[in-house]
């Protein structure tokens, strides 16, 4: 078995449900032998046991102790020396800026240390680097430190590059859900329900988005919209819908825990995202799931989610007025429609579910330790 050990700030954070669902498809891998740790305590329920940090006394006490009677652990942190004093074969860091946890075991020889794997999100590689120096320094010389970086998207591994990483320690293992066993919908209502759900920041284009949403009404549709998510950015949602004299049609249903979030997905018709940036959009595939045609930028890793002309359509960003002919052409054809509910469904189905991204987190662990 491989000894593998999750490292998480906090396991699931608030809207990552699904990282649970899949850590628990992990778990039952009889190849494996996981571990699971956590700085923080979730609110979330999970039947995966979490050791978290203990308080900064004891773990400063363990450090001198150990570093005191063995070279070995001299200068490693708490949680290095547990690793190596359990043995532990890979070490999978999933959120990036724990990279600081492992400085020490980092510089360790590879045959003297477990493999260290990093999971990159999104703005840890689009955003970051271009104006934080710790991150371009990190990426600049982590060739030699990192074993593996995980990232969302083929267009995130692309990226990525670009701040010196070796394309070689790059794997793509997309962010998954449970599999679908929804049906496809019928577009029979007389009022179609829009839904996006996004942190409320530039990244998301909020005003494209609404945009979109004006443009239909300008058109005579019937229109309902519903934006889950909160950030730093939402009083610009707030301050469009205004402007636009949207009040009677988009409601801001803030911060909702995800489970609670995808329950609610089934009354809605469409899916729309118009992202700036964007690694992968996991909303995106939790939408077609249930059957929802996503309309969507062609933004980052963003089409990557989709069958385009199949399951959705990939625009560009800045294309409001597109977004809604093509929502307007599947309001109008309601058989396309169906079709392309059920390619929704098909599609993440064959491509995003958690046992996929388990099986391929396996393989890679394998190939990590088999060449050891």
């Amino acid at each position: 078995m491989i000894k593998v050990n999750l490292f998480f700030e906090h396991f699931p954070a608030f809207n990552q449900s699904y990282i649970a669902d899949m850590v628990e498809s992990l778990a039952e891998e009889k190849s494996v032998d996981l571990e699971i740790n956590g700085l923080k305590e979730s609110d979330y329920k999970s039947t995966i046991k979490v050791q978290l940090a203990p308080s900064y006394f004891q773990k400063r006490l363990y450090e001198r102790f150990y570093g005191l009677f063995s070279n070995t652990y001299k200068g490693l942190s708490y949680w290095e020396i547990k690793w190596l004093k359990n043995k532990k074969q890979i070490v999978h860091l999933h959120h990036s800026f724990l990279f600081k946890y492992f400085n020490g075991i980092s510089s360790l020889k590879k045959i003297n240390r477990p493999k260290l794997i990093v999971t990159l999100r999104g703005s840890d590689t689009y955003l970051r680097p271009w104006y934080d120096k710790r991150w371009l320094d990190f990426y600049k010389n982590s060739t030699d430190r990192i074993d593996a970086f995980v990232v969302m998207s083929q267009h995130q591994k692309n990226y990525l590059q670009k701040w010196g990483v070796s394309e070689d320690i790059i794997e793509v293992i997309p962010a998954s859900i449970k599999v679908s066993n929804n049906s496809p919908k019928q577009l029979d209502n007389d009022r179609i329900k829009i839904v996006s759900s996004f942190r409320m920041t530039w990244e998301k284009n909020i005003e494209g988005n609404l945009r979109a949403i004006r443009n239909l009404i300008e058109k005579g549709y019937n229109i309902s919209y519903d934006i889950y998510g909160r950030g730093h950015d939402i009083g610009e949602a707030y301050f469009i819908i205004d402007k636009y004299g949207l009040h009677d049609v988009v409601n801001i249903k803030g911060k909702v825990e995800n489970d609670e979030y995808v329950k609610q997905l089934k009354a809605y018709d469409f899916y729309l995202q118009l992202s700036k940036s964007e690694s992968l959009s996991i909303s995106t595939i939790e939408a077609q799931s249930f059957g929802l045609p996503a309309i969507i930028s062609d933004a980052g890793g963003m089409p990557e989610t989709i069958l385009n002309e199949e399951s959705g359509y990939a625009i560009p960003f800045y294309k409001s007025d597109l977004a809604a002919v093509k929502i307007e052409r599947l309001i109008n054809d309601k058989a396309l429609y169906q079709q392309f509910s059920k390619a929704a469904i098909a599609n993440v189905n064959s491509k995003f579910t958690n046992q996929a991204e388990a099986e391929s987190y396996i393989n890679l662990y394998k190939r990590l330790t088999e060449n050891a």
